[in-house]
């Protein structure tokens, strides 16, 4: 599944960049941080992973959300669908990511506290932001989808 979702995203943000074009990198201080080495990702623990994994889903469908509305204020955008199937794929995810929680008899994590989002007025910010997230977003999967892999050996 977050294979599909890192394809799905990948297109999305290519149609995104080629909509909206625009220069350099931007920062969101609400995306999560990603700063895992291949030495501590190999040494994940299925517990830790998985309740990580959960919590920044959570925050990125957010972010999602967040972006969809803002661009609306500005300019209906023309990717209403492909927004909505990230925004399916993300808790189909999440969801599995719960049923791996059961099944491995660990509590259920509760939703983390969603993060203060850009006060942005203006076209230019939002664009910035949008890209922002799709960025960190497609590094996220990336990295999901590895740690995921590695779990799975674990199991």
């Amino acid at each position: 599944m977050a294979k599909h979702l890192l394809k799905d995203t990948k297109q999305l943000y290519h149609n995104f960049k080629m909509k909206y074009p625009s220069e350099g990198e931007h920062k969101m201080d609400s995306l999560p941080v990603l700063n895992m080495n291949a030495v501590e990702m190999s040494n994940i623990q299925i517990h830790a992973g998985l309740v990580k994994l959960s919590s920044e889903l959570f925050i990125y469908q957010k972010h999602f959300d967040w972006l969809k509305k803002a661009a609306h204020t500005f300019r209906p955008m023309s990717f209403d669908y492909e927004f909505h199937a990230i925004h399916n794929r993300i808790e189909k995810l999440m969801k599995r990511i719960d049923i791996l929680m059961i099944r491995h008899n660990m509590p259920r994590v509760s939703d983390p506290i969603v993060p203060q989002f850009p006060n942005s007025t203006n076209p230019w910010g939002v664009i910035q932001c949008g890209h922002t997230i799709f960025h960190h977003f497609h590094l996220f999967l990336d990295y999901a989808t590895r740690v995921l892999l590695l779990m799975k050996n674990k199991w």
